[in-house]
């Protein structure tokens, strides 16, 4: 019986024991210090792509990466654009097809500039803009590539005086725009906006804004005058904008968000999981360590769980933290990648899946930071 007691014992034992750090190792980006605002995807085929801004050059790039080497650096735009940290250009991959997204300045104004390649990101089509040139702040895009070659693409638009709204459009294989569509009337002014395919079809993730000045997160499909549902009701009231955008990530019927919250005067970020995907979402997760600045992204790994990042503060300084989460509420222990001076100079930390592996990009003081995440089976 006592040995029987003893083996039972060292099963609980063996049961509590948190699981190990995650593997993590820094990846050398060797494209020179002036650059800023990365954005990674995956490229379909275990590697990934990588875009940024170089400051000196005044140049939008892109490059492959396949976990061993680099290619050599293309460009997708040259020109008076902005690397603003918060609406930060990026790019979107399906096969060949690649889409790229960037503002710049036109006159008094700034403009949203999209282009698609079809052949890697060699060659790119002339830019076009999904709204009228008139100086008013339009940005925060985000970009969904379709199987038939087009990509649904949304953003933050304010060219109705005194509102922001979510508008959405199709770029086509050869680089056209649809006939734009407003999604919702009346949304947060300046937090980022992510999109992912479903089993239901395409989900737009944004922050909105109610007539109380509430500004919880919801879906919605990227259709005219579409019905969003929240992610879970928060209750934030704040009479500005946070710049503090959620992600979602989805496989067929799985999906999950991430974002962040400061209701009630308590800075959170959490994780919701859906089952029906994205109909409906479950409780949150907090993943956060106690200091929250928000900045997040996510991955959905093929064992269910996700890899979420954000930035925490820490006295004067920041961090890049990445946590693993189940569905259950399971949290591993939080890692930190990398630091920087504030949340600003760290920008948004963004992250991509390929071949089981995940490469977490942002920006340092000397350039481009990266780092990649091996996770291990559970």
């Amino acid at each position: 019986m006592r040995r029987l007691a003893l083996g039972a014992l060292l099963l609980l034992c063996v049961a509590a024991a948190p699981p190990p750090p995650m593997p993590v190792e820094a990846v050398a980006f060797p494209f020179g210090h002036a650059t800023v605002t990365p954005y990674v995807v995956a490229d379909g085929g275990g590697g990934f792509v990588v875009s940024w801004v170089d400051r000196g050059t005044k140049t939008f790039n892109l490059a492959h990466y396949d976990g061993a080497k680099w290619s050599k650096a293309g460009l997708i735009a040259h020109g008076d654009m902005l690397d603003n940290k918060a609406d930060y250009p990026s790019i979107a991959v399906s096969g060949r097809g690649f889409f790229a997204q960037w503002r710049e300045r036109a006159g008094s104004g700034r403009v949203i500039r999209l282009a698609r390649s079809s052949d890697g990101g060699v060659t790119w089509s002339a830019p076009v803009t999904p709204h009228p040139l008139m100086p008013r702040e339009f940005g925060f895009v985000s970009m969904l590539p379709l199987a038939d070659g087009t990509a649904r693409i949304a953003w933050l638009d304010a060219r109705r005086a005194g509102e922001t709204e979510l508008r959405a459009a199709t770029m086509t294989a050869a680089g056209t725009l649809s006939a734009e569509l407003v999604v919702d009337s009346r949304v947060c002014d300046c937090c980022q906006t992510s999109m992912a395919m479903t089993s239901h079809g395409p989900l737009v993730v944004y922050r909105d804004r109610s007539a109380k000045e509430i500004r919880d997160v919801v879906v919605a499909a990227p259709v005219a005058d579409a019905h969003s549902a929240p992610v879970h009701n928060d209750g934030w009231h704040l009479a500005g904008c946070p710049v503090n955008g959620p992600r979602i990530e989805a496989r067929g019927d799985r999906a999950a968000v991430a974002w962040y919250t400061a209701a009630n005067g308590k800075p959170a970020v959490n994780v919701s999981f859906s089952h029906d995907g994205g109909t409906t979402f479950g409780a949150p997760v907090r993943v956060d360590a106690g200091h929250a600045a928000g900045r997040v992204d996510l991955t959905l790994l093929d064992d269910g769980t996700a890899i979420v990042t954000w930035v925490e503060t820490a006295g004067v300084a920041a961090h890049v933290v990445a946590r693993r989460v189940t569905e259950s509420g399971a949290l591993d222990p939080p890692e930190v990648l990398g630091s920087g001076a504030s949340p600003a100079s760290i920008g948004f930390p963004r992250l991509a899946l390929s071949n089981q592996s995940v490469l977490v990009a942002w920006n340092g003081d000397d350039g481009v930071h990266l780092t990649m995440i091996k996770p291990q089976k559970r």
